[in-house]
């Protein structure tokens, strides 16, 4: 094998016991599904490094194979890993064979981005097919190093785009801190009575509930409540997994995992 960084997996995912940092590896379930098949059949396997480009007769040889398979139709994608992993996340039937931080991470950005698009205020202006997604993701990222206004604020045009999503939880320091981004004197875009202020969005009545800001933090509280804590202090760390655990293997569709902030990935 010439590529040293596989040689380096391999001592890490293969050879020793699971760790949740596999998961943060591409192509995690295919590493899991090598583990697997190694300790099913008892294998006893030593990879050698050889020199890149070496023309080194064996290493020709398990390319050759890798090239074939990659092409080869006829190859299931079913992978082996269920023993070894407790779930195996899925998104529209597909395994995740990603780092999983970085794919939630994604589905909340395009979440976000749907969330911007049927927002009335917003598309009343103009059709959703004439906006720049791209750009406008890098206006939720605020990478100023990615986009750049052309009048240099690229961190304007990143506030601007977050108000009308109507979720600034920081909205007071941001009128505190920076009055050049958010005038204290705005009045609220919904009522166009009030100052916008966190105390009014969150019981502004011209809110849709759907996006109103107190009943999405009492939906999330009940959520917390009934699904998680009852569970939660119901199990005790004495009850162990039973015999049936592996062939009731489940997966879990990550759209319907709803996050309640960013911040918590």
């Amino acid at each position: 094998m010439d590529c040293a960084q596989l040689l380096s997996l391999w001592s890490s995912y293969v050879e020793a016991p699971f760790i949740s940092r596999m998961l943060k590896e591409s192509n995690h379930l295919l590493w899991s599904s090598v583990r697997y098949i190694v300790s099913q059949k008892n294998l006893d396997i030593t990879l050698i490094k050889v020199p890149a480009h070496a023309d080194d007769l064996l290493n020709n040889h398990v390319d050759v194979l890798a090239k074939a398979a990659h092409t080869d139709s006829q190859i299931s994608s079913q992978l082996l890993s269920e023993p070894l992993a407790p779930c195996i996340l899925q998104f529209n039937s597909l395994s995740v064979d990603m780092n999983i931080r970085k794919f939630i991470r994604d589905i909340f950005d395009a979440k976000s981005l749907l969330t911007l698009a049927v927002l009335p205020r917003f598309n009343s202006n103009s059709s959703i097919f004439d906006i720049d997604w791209a750009c406008t993701k890098f206006c939720f990222n605020n990478n100023k190093q990615i986009f750049s206004h052309q009048n240099g604020r690229s961190e304007f045009c990143a506030f601007r785009i977050k108000i009308l999503l109507d979720m600034l939880l920081t909205l007071t320091t941001l009128q505190r801190r920076k009055p050049h981004i958010y005038d204290p004197s705005w009045l609220c875009p919904q009522c166009n009575f009030f100052p916008e202020t966190l105390d009014h969005l969150w019981t502004c009545p011209y809110i849709l509930p759907e996006f109103s800001p107190f009943n999405t933090f009492k939906t999330l509280l009940l959520d917390l409540r009934t699904n998680y804590l009852d569970n939660l202090l119901s199990v005790t760390p004495l009850i162990s997994l039973p015999d049936s655990f592996v062939d009731e293997f489940t997966a879990i569709d990550c759209w319907k995992c709803d996050p309640p902030s960013i911040f918590c990935l």
